[in-house]
């Protein structure tokens, strides 16, 4: 039996995959996406919005941050 992928992940392989993602392709994905965003942002996701016009944003994935913590 194959485990459910969570929202967040969801919208995490999506960004990482497109790069660049609108705010109504993430709505479908899940309607309180800017909650999941936020999460991952939180878990060292560099994340950004972009406004384009009226209602459309744009997120684009630069990738995790460096916590800077040497192995």
């Amino acid at each position: 039996m194959a485990t459910k992928e969570t929202h967040t992940a969801k919208i995490l392989k999506l960004l990482k995959a497109k790069g660049k993602v609108s705010n109504l392709e993430l709505r479908k994905v899940a309607w309180r996406y800017p909650a999941r965003v936020l999460d991952l942002k939180h878990e060292g996701h560099l994340i950004r919005s972009v406004h384009d016009k009226g209602p459309l944003w744009f997120y684009i994935y630069d990738g995790e941050q460096d916590d800077g913590a040497a192995a």
